[in-house]
C-alpha cells in the first residue's frame, strides 16, 4: 500500500469518528433518564436492597453516563450501556461497604438519642420485604453471579445483553449463572434442612414438656 492509500485510509477513519462524535453530541441525556431511570432504579433497589443506596446508585448511574456520553459509541444499547454504569458503581460501593457501615454506627451511637433519625416507616418495610425475598439469598454470592443473576432474572436481559452490559463473554455469562443458581440452590436447602431440624427439635421439646 502507497503513502497516498495510507493516507486515504487514515483520512476515512478520521472522516468516521468524527461522524460518530456528531451522532453521539446529539444523544438527548434527559430523554434518557427520562426512558430508563425506572429500570435502572429497580436494579440497584435489586442490588443494594434498600431504597437510600437505590436512590444514590440510580442518580450516579445517570451522572457517570451524562459526564462519559462522548465515549458511548452506540455498539451496545443505551440500556445495556447504563446497566454497565451500574454494576461498576455497585462493586466499587460494596467495597467501601464496611467503612461506610462503620462511620454509620459511630454516627449513630454518638447522636443523642432524642436526636436519631428512624426511616420512614414505608422504607422499613420495603427494606424488610427484600430481605424475605429470594434476592436476599442472591445478596450473599460472589459479585459476578450475584450481579449476572439480577441482569437475567430481576431485569430480564439476554445472554448476549448481560454480555454487554459487563463487557465479558458469553460464556462467562452462562457459567456465572449456572453456578449461581448451582450455588443459591445448595444454600436454600441447607436453609431448608436448618428449619426443619429447628422444627423438629421444638416439636420434640414441647411433647417432653406437656
Amino acid at each position: 500500500m502507497d503513502v497516498w492509500a495510507v493516507r486515504r485510509l487514515a483520512c476515512r477513519k478520521v472522516h468516521r469518528l468524527i461522524f460518530q462524535r456528531i451522532i453521539l453530541v446529539k444523544i438527548d441525556v434527559q430523554n434518557v433518564v427520562a426512558e430508563h431511570f425506572s429500570r435502572i432504579h429497580r436494579a440497584a433497589l435489586v442490588l443494594s436492597g434498600n431504597p437510600w443506596d437505590a436512590d444514590d446508585l440510580a442518580q450516579e448511574t445517570f451522572l457517570a453516563f451524562a459526564r462519559q456520553v462522548d465515549r458511548f459509541e452506540q455498539r451496545s444499547s443505551v440500556y445495556t450501556y447504563l446497566y454497565g454504569i451500574l454494576l461498576n458503581l455497585d462493586r466499587r460501593e460494596r467495597r467501601r461497604s464496611y467503612i461506610h457501615q462503620h462511620k454509620l454506627k459511630v454516627l449513630w451511637d454518638h447522636e443523642p438519642a432524642q436526636q436519631k433519625t428512624v426511616p420512614a416507616a414505608e422504607l422499613r418495610i420495603e427494606v424488610a420485604e427484600w430481605k424475605k425475598s429470594l434476592w436476599a439469598w442472591v445478596d450473599k454470592l460472589p459479585d459476578g453471579q450475584r450481579q449476572v443473576l439480577v441482569l437475567r432474572f430481576s431485569e430480564g436481559l439476554k445472554y448476549e445483553e448481560i454480555a454487554d452490559a459487563m463487557n465479558c463473554p458469553l460464556g462467562t455469562v452462562k457459567s456465572r449463572i449456572f453456578h449461581g443458581l448451582n450455588s443459591l440452590r445448595q444454600m436454600l436447602e441447607e436453609e431448608h434442612e436448618i428449619k426443619q431440624r429447628l422444627t423438629e427439635f421444638i416439636n420434640e421439646d414441647l411433647s417432653n414438656a406437656v
